[in-house]
């Protein structure tokens, strides 16, 4: 009797827990009750958020029985009892979230017994039960979640589309809009110059007004163009070497007629005639003569001073004037998009808002900032902190086009920075891996390097046969050769590298390419980086 005894508490107790899953957990325990104990019915009633029990699952249907009664006896149980009804005797196992009943007839099987096993399952079955509920619960939220993040999906390819179209709009807008509005600027121009004398002064005066105007809107699309370039990151940099002094006395130069017109002088002071900085001028520039055209606009009477200064690591431009100034609590907006420091100002100023967001937008970009100080009434200060290290951000979605045909520009002045690629090189451990570039055009290898840079790529280059073999004494992963008229020294050099047995890879036009490590002359960026990154076993 006593091996029986321990055979069926070890059945019993090995029924429970084989399964995450409710129904089927609870179905194995039903079965494993019923059967071993010679009962003849067994059910599960489960517990709900309201704390009512509803019939979860039966062993057998067909047996019927008045379930008041049952409820009428779990009223306050703690602990496993049994109960007549109709000349069958009903075990109760009370749990933290049901009940379990099994249903036998009156005979001789010894209760004491089956109630004392099943006392000492509560413990495991309350542990199992809640394991499968709480697998319950994060199956139905990574449902909802995935059935969210498939939304989210789904309006963002829509947001993508849209701002496709919008972009598309705004270029074919810019295109069928300047064209007439140049006719317009070019010909009111001439016409207001009245070199013929056949207009009057009123004439003259709305001659003047157009072309004002359409200077106006002109700007306006290019801002507009300028935002919408920057929103979907399709933005162009051509970096040369600077001399940053000479554009801003330049700029001052260009600008002073404007000036001139309100009766203002614009001073320009700097430590030195010459500040080289690698940047891309175009940018720099179009900074730089917005916040000075601002100052313009904004100061009736005074001067406005532009100060360059160098630091240890940066170098700061100080456009300084004597204008309305900016109220402390709008001096945090004025760098939002079509944000002014106040409505009326638009009304009496002019503008569209966007030229401080743009100046700031382009600024990060190129790895630097603009800044804000300003009394209301006594005038502002706005600087413009560029890095003697020029730092690329924002580039990893590589819509950010990188460029030169400045051959003193090197690829290692340039740091290409963005916290998402940080962070992925970081989790992905992403070693350093030294690439040798035989090529005596750099200019055009300049857009191949960037890319090659960003995935941590050290490049070294070489412009003949005589250094490659000098710096192929230290350990390289990888040779790229541009064959720019090497002549027969290129095949001497491949043998080298065979014997060497270093990974190679030969742009030509004079070797057949059908080998794996050649490529055409005519090759696109993507294909010679792929190339390179196969190659490299990265």
């Amino acid at each position: 009797m006593f091996m029986e005894h321990l055979a069926l508490t070890y059945k019993c107790h090995s029924s429970i827990g084989n399964s995450l899953d409710l129904h089927n957990m609870i179905k194995e325990v039903l079965s494993t009750f019923v059967e071993e104990t010679n009962a003849f019915n067994g059910s599960f009633y489960l517990m709900d958020d309201n704390n009512k029990l509803y019939k979860y699952l039966t062993y057998d249907e067909n047996y019927k029985f008045d379930e008041k009664i049952l409820y009428e006896q779990i009223r306050d149980l703690s602990c496993v009892r049994t109960f007549d009804s109709n000349e069958k005797r009903i075990l109760i196992l009370p749990l933290e979230k049901g009940v379990f009943f099994i249903f036998f007839e009156k005979n001789d099987i010894n209760f004491e017994f089956i109630i004392s096993m099943f006392q000492d399952l509560i413990v495991k079955l309350n542990i199992s039960i809640d394991a499968c509920l709480n697998v319950q619960k994060i199956k139905s939220k990574n449902k909802m979640l995935n059935h969210l993040a498939n939304e989210l999906k789904e309006q963002q390819k829509k947001l993508i589309e849209s701002d496709k179209y919008k972009n598309h709009f705004l270029a074919n807008m810019s295109h069928e809009l300047k064209t007439p509005l140049n006719s317009i600027i070019v010909i009111s121009s001439i016409m207001g110059k009245n070199k013929n004398q056949k207009l009057d002064e009123e004439q003259i005066k709305n001659m003047r007004i157009i072309n004002s105007c359409g200077n106006d809107l002109l700007l306006l699309i290019n801002d507009i163009l300028d935002i919408s370039k920057i929103e979907a990151g399709e933005i162009s940099l051509h970096l040369s070497k600077i001399n940053i002094s000479e554009l801003i006395k330049d700029l001052v130069f260009d600008m002073q007629p404007l000036s001139n017109e309100k009766g203002l002088q614009i001073n320009y002071k700097s430590e030195s005639n010459e500040f080289f900085l690698l940047s891309d001028a175009h940018r720099i520039k179009q900074i730089i003569k917005n916040l000075i055209s601002n100052a313009i606009k904004f100061t009736e009477v005074g001067s406005i001073n532009i100060i360059l200064e160098e630091n240890a690591n940066d170098i700061s431009i100080k456009v300084i004037d004597e204008g309305i100034g900016i109220a402390k609590e709008k001096l945090g907006h004025i760098f939002e998009r079509f944000k002014q420091a106040d409505g009326s100002t638009t009304r009496k100023y002019g503008g569209t808002g966007l030229g401080l967001a743009i100046s700031k937008e382009l600024a990060l970009l190129l790895g630097g900032d603009i800044k804000a100080f300003s009394d209301l009434g006594k005038g502002s200060i706005f600087e413009l902190v560029l890095p003697k290290k020029t730092n690329i951000k924002n580039i990893s979605d590589d819509k950010v086009s990188i460029s030169s045909k400045d051959e003193d520009v090197v690829i290692e002045d340039i740091v290409l920075f963005d916290i998402e690629d940080i962070n992925i090189k970081e989790e992905k451990n992403i070693k350093e891996k030294n690439i040798l570039i035989l090529n005596n055009d750099y200019i055009s290898f300049f857009p191949i390097a960037v890319a090659l840079k960003k995935e941590n790529f050290i490049l070294t280059y070489c412009k003949s046969f005589q250094e490659a073999y000098i710096e192929l004494k230290q350990k390289y992963d990888l040779v790229v050769v541009f064959d720019n008229n090497f002549d027969l020294d290129i095949l001497d050099f491949i043998e080298y590298c065979e014997d060497k047995r270093l990974k190679k890879i030969i742009i030509t036009s004079n070797v057949d390419i059908d080998n794996n490590d050649y490529l055409e002359k005519e090759l696109v960026k993507n294909e010679l980086f792929n190339k390179i990154v196969n190659h490299i076993g990265r």
